[in-house]
This record gives C-alpha cells, structure tokens and sequence, in this order.
C-alpha cells in the first residue's frame, strides 16, 4: 500500500501537472503517499519554502506537516487548512479509495492575510535551529503571496479534480489485476478460451473508453485555471460546474454505447465550455440528418473529435473560427464529420487509406481503436486536411449494417 501511488501514477504526468499550477497560480502543490512521503520530487518551491527544504532538519519538518494535515483531512473526512512548522498556510485533500486512505495533495506557498510582526517573530523561532539567514527567511516570508478565501476554495476544486484521476487510476489497476487473473485461470481450461477472448475485448474497449475521461479532464482544467488566473472567477467557477456535469453525467453512464442523439447532447454541453473559453471566436453548426439519430456510437467517441478540432484547429487560429459537424448517411456505412477552419494538422497525422498518421494525438487513436473493436476494423476515424480545413470523421454502421451487427450481438 505504501507504493501503491508510486506504481499507479506516472510521474512524468504528475510532474507537469505540478508546473502548471504553480505557474498559474503561484500555489505549489505535493502529491503524498499514506505516510505523508512526496510520490514525486520536485523544483516548484521558491523563496522561503526552497529555502526551509534546503536543510534536511527543515525538509523532514515540510513532510510532517504535509502528513499531520493528511491525516487529519481522513478524520474530518473532507479538505482542511491548517499552518506548517513554519507559520506557512496549506490546504490538504485526501485520496480515498474504497473507504481506504491512500494518501494527499497538500498546497502552500500562501498566506490568507499579510503577516505582521508577531507572525514573522513566530516564524524565526520556529526556524532558528535550520541555520538559515533571519533576514533573508523575514523577507522572503513576507513576499510569499497572499490570496482570498475565494481562490482558495478554487484551487481546492482544482485540487480535487487531480485527486479524482489519481482515484480512478487506482480503480483501473485494480480492474487490470483482476483481468489477468481472470487471464490465468481461463489459459488453463482450453474449453473457455473463445469466452476469455470476448471478455477481454470488451475489457479493452472499456478501459479505452475510460482513457478519455483525464483526457478531456485535464484540458478543461488548464481552461479553468487560466480563468483564476486572469482573476475571472465567475467564468472560472461557471465552467468547473459545467464541468462537473459532463464527468457526473459520464459517471451515471453504463453502457458501452448511446444514440448519436445522446452522443450530440453531450457534445453540445461540452461546446458551452468552449464558447466560454472562445466567446465570440467559435461559431458552430451542427447538420445530422434525423435519419441518423437513433443510430449507435461508442459513447464518449465524438467529442474528443471536436475537443482536437477546437484545440488544436481552431484555438491557435487568429480570429473567428468555424466549426461543423455534418452527418452524412449511407446504407451499411455513415459518416459523422467534425470540420473546421483552423490551422489545419501536420502531414504526419494523416497516413493515406489508413486515415491516420503515427503522430495522431491518443485522443483520435483511442475512438479509432473503440469504434474498431465495437464494430469490426472496417470502421474507425478517418483524417484529411488541407491548409484551412480539417475533417475528422466517425465512420460508424450505417442503418442496414446496424441492424445486422445487432442480430449479432443478440
């Protein structure tokens, strides 16, 4: 259990991820097992708390009250603030699996209000033993910024969406671990092996499936911390709840797959995020046919079609923007089309009669590789550009084709 984190995450990941919030909001955060120990090291600490975890007495003292407030975020069962040995502020939030505590994401680098003489004395008697210059640590403590409870609790909500990825991670290892056990005990009875297969596809096209979910996850939140940010925290808390919609929507969904018409409703709540993000600069039409409607498509498959157009087509495009989606019918075969106008993908992303390059990002290829195991391989995701104009499209059973996949599947 102590590992368990260090084996799950990838640190790398967790990494940039730690970057990216304390470039944006100047909030340094530690990912900490159970026992309060940091999964991943880092540089992101500046000023008075680099200098304090400069001396192995003050670093240890840093990890004990990342540990003290962890703990006490599973008593109360919910984040908590508290002070470091050193007077600084942190916040903690727990990563809680099955009623079972694996560890927390502590904050700091803040204060709440300005410290004033009787803080900074406070702060030097509790750090005099490091062996640190009290000018330079009665400084550096004074320049540590000060923010709102407002953004506080926005960071937190921040906070919690990085602990939800880590759960769930937790939650797809443990998944894993029971399929390869499935695995074994199925190799050993020859009669079962057809069986085994089914069950493993279907496993694959699930934990595909779940894949999108950080994905998207954390492109939205890179959105909502540039808000806070540039102070918006009315659009900032506007988006994270539109936000928590789409994941509890997504948490709510038990099948494999939905009506295109679902599949669209989705992409439309997924849309007002954009236009929050794009205001006046995305323009969307949506053209499908009702034809197509009720026609079934792996759910969470086409909106990270239109999450690539809008970010990397249409967000680095000077100006306005448009975005299409066209549906266009066939009898064994339809299209679903999402066009726009951006800047267009490089050549290597598009490879001829296979439709996708080498170099297509791990949202195309994971619709593509659901749609395939959904449907057979003569379905999938299908790229062409030209300078100005991007089509990414689903290419799913048409009317007369679906009928006979669901024959099938009875």
């Amino acid at each position: 259990m102590e590992n368990g984190l260090t084996q799950l995450i990838d640190k790398k990941k967790l990494v940039r991820i730690i970057e990216s919030f304390t470039k944006a909001t100047d909030i340094t955060i530690d990912i900490n097992d159970a026992r309060g120990y940091p999964v991943v090291q880092h540089n992101y600490f500046y000023g008075f708390c680099r200098a304090v975890r400069s001396t192995e007495l003050g670093l240890r003292r840093c990890i004990e009250s990342n540990a003290e407030l962890g703990f006490k975020t599973v008593q109360e069962g919910s984040s908590c603030l508290g002070k470091c040995h050193a007077g600084v502020m942190l916040m903690a939030v727990p990563i809680v699996v099955d009623g079972q505590f694996w560890g927390s994401i502590t904050c700091g680098q803040m204060h709440l209000e300005r410290p004033g003489e009787r803080e900074v004395n406070g702060m030097l008697r509790g750090t005099a033993d490091l062996g640190l210059d009290p000018r330079h640590m009665a400084e550096t403590f004074r320049e540590i910024q000060v923010i709102s409870m407002e953004k506080c609790r926005a960071a937190g909500g921040l906070i919690q969406f990085v602990v939800n990825y880590i759960v769930e991670l937790v939650y797809r290892s443990k998944m894993q671990e029971e399929l390869n056990r499935q695995k074994l005990r199925a190799a050993e009875e020859e009669r079962i092996i057809m069986e085994l297969e089914h069950t493993l596809q279907k496993a694959e096209f699930k934990a595909l499936q779940a894949q999108i979910k950080p994905h998207f996850l954390f492109n939205t939140l890179n959105t909502i911390t540039g808000f806070v940010t540039l102070g918006q925290n009315e659009k900032g808390l506007n988006t994270l709840y539109a936000l928590a919609h789409l994941l509890r929507h997504n948490l709510d969904h038990p099948g494999e797959t939905v009506s295109l018409r679902q599949e669209l409703g989705y992409v439309e709540n997924y849309l007002l995020i954009q236009k929050n993000r794009f205001g006046s600069r995305l323009e969307v039409m949506i053209d499908v046919p009702d034809e197509l409607m009720e026609l079934q498509v792996p759910f969470l498959s086409l909106q990270p079609l239109v999450e690539n157009a809008c970010i990397h087509g249409l967000e680095p495009k000077e100006g306005a923007g448009r975005l299409w989606i066209q549906g266009i019918p066939g009898r064994d075969q339809a299209e679903i089309a999402v066009v726009d106008d951006g800047v267009g993908m490089p050549e290597n992303f598009v490879a001829g009669d296979q439709g996708m390059g080498t170099a297509a990002g791990i949202g195309l290829r994971n619709v593509d590789r659901r749609l395939r195991l959904q449907f057979g391989r003569q379905f999938g995701v299908k790229i062409s550009s030209a300078p100005g104009l991007t089509r990414v499209s689903l290419l799913i059973p048409g009317p007369d084709k679906y009928e006979s996949y669901q024959a099938l599947e009875s």
